[in-house]
């Protein structure tokens, strides 16, 4: 299926109206992203009795609340999520909150120098890591410990599927990845409208766009169609 893409500088403004004269906060839209991405996985990686276990690696901004979004609802869906989030956000305290919840409904969170992260990604239960580290304001160079865990990542790709929320991380927005040592995922989900970075998705990949935040004339206003979702849907597969 063909589809169009917005640019980070499209996609930022996008944002800004949806938070800003629209009324949306970001929690709401964390919300409905963290849910789309759990929808994803459902689809594409059903739970099994023998694998159930699903590790989300979240970064310190709003990709990585949707990731811990995501972990929550999975845990509703029947998986059995492990959080890393090596670098906590204290921007705002709705991510504390989101990890209380997290805690909540029994999900381990695992931080900063804790390696056993690793052993979740290793493990032959685990059906699919959630990138969920940097989305489409991420500027290079990759810092500590995201290098690190980006380099680990690389290592198992072709062992267990990555799940990419919006924007493979590493990965420019606009001009995909930046170098041969970038992730390539299995599965991508795009929020609200792809970006450009979609188009260098290997061939066999997933494709997935997420997050009903708009409707017809606003999506028009900035380039694009709705999508099709069907009924009560939060994804579409493309």
């Amino acid at each position: 299926m063909s589809f169009k893409v917005v640019s980070s500088k499209v996609a930022a403004s996008i944002d800004q109206e949806l938070m800003g004269p629209v009324g949306f906060t970001l929690q709401q839209l964390m919300e409905l992203a963290g849910l789309s991405v759990a929808e994803a996985v459902l689809q594409q990686y059903p739970v099994k009795s023998s694998k159930s276990q699903v590790l989300v690696i979240s970064g310190p901004g709003n990709n990585g609340g949707d990731g811990l979004v995501c972990a929550r609802h999975l845990k509703l869906f029947g998986y059995e999520p492990v959080v890393y989030y090596p670098k906590r956000s204290g921007r705002e305290e709705f991510y504390g909150q989101l990890v209380k919840q997290l805690e909540f409904f029994d999900v381990p969170v695992l931080g900063q120098g804790e390696d056993n992260w690793l052993e979740y990604l290793e493990h032959e239960n685990t059906l699919c890591v959630i990138d969920s580290m940097f989305g489409f304001s991420f500027h290079p160079p990759m810092r500590a410990p995201f290098d690190d865990i980006l380099s680990k990542l690389k290592q198992f790709e072709k062992k267990v599927p990555i799940v990419a929320v919006d924007v493979p991380s590493g990965w420019d927005v606009d001009k995909g990845p930046i170098d041969n040592k970038a992730i390539q995922p299995d599965t991508l989900v795009s929020l609200t409208v792809p970006k450009p970075c979609a188009q260098f998705l290997k061939p066999e990949a997933n494709h997935y766009v997420g997050g009903r935040f708009v409707p017809r004339h606003f999506a028009q206003k900035y380039g694009f169609e709705p999508f099709k979702y069907k009924s009560g849907d939060q994804i579409l597969k493309l």
